[in-house]
Order: structure tokens, then C-alpha cells, then sequence
């Protein structure tokens, strides 16, 4: 069965503490994307998507072991999620990238 209901988290400083949302309508495929600066607005998010019949969450590479391992602990296995991360190369460009001046 094709995924339907997809959603993106992203963690980062400068958005909202509580967070904020939008949602990318498309034919027979819908993104919803969530982001804020802390962990705990990001889980009762992922939380509401579990709720909502959300079928795949992914985060952001902004999200440390951490805070993947608490959320994935949140939605005790309710959904599926994935996490972005880099291989060794990208990795080191984006060390390179926001470290330099």
C-alpha cells in the first residue's frame, strides 16, 4: 500500500518554541511539515500525527540521538520513523560549512 500521509520534522534554533506547521497538499500524497526549537513541541507534534493516521515521520539532521530516542520512546511504535543523515563526505562538508566564519 502507497504512503499517503507523510511527515517532516525539522529542529532548529530560530523557530518557534511551540513550533509551526504547514501542510503540502498533493495528489494522493500529502507532506505535513512541523518545526521548532525544542524537543518537547516536536513530540506532542508527532504525537498529533501518530493520532491523525500520519504513516511515516521523518526528522531533520538536527535532531541529536538523543532527541530521536526520546521520540521514537513518545510514539512507542505507532509509526514509522526515518532520520536524514550524512555520509562521511556530506558530513564533513557541512562541518566545513558551519564552522567557517
Amino acid at each position: 500500500m502507497p504512503i499517503k500521509n507523510y511527515a517532516f520534522l525539522i529542529k532548529a534554533d530560530g523557530y518557534p518554541v511551540r513550533g509551526t506547521q504547514t501542510t503540502l497538499p498533493g495528489d494522493g500524497f500529502t507532506t505535513h511539515i512541523f518545526a521548532a526549537s525544542n524537543i518537547a513541541a516536536l513530540i506532542v507534534a508527532a504525537q498529533g500525527f501518530a493520532k491523525d493516521g500520519i504513516e511515516v515521520i521523518e526528522t531533520c539532521g538536527g535532531f541529536s540521538d538523543t532527541d530521536f530516542d526520546a521520540l521514537e520512546k513518545a510514539l512507542d511504535g505507532r509509526v514509522a520513523i526515518g532520520r536524514v543523515t550524512f555520509d562521511a563526505a556530506n558530513q564533513a562538508l557541512l562541518t566545513r560549512f558551519m564552522t567557517s566564519p
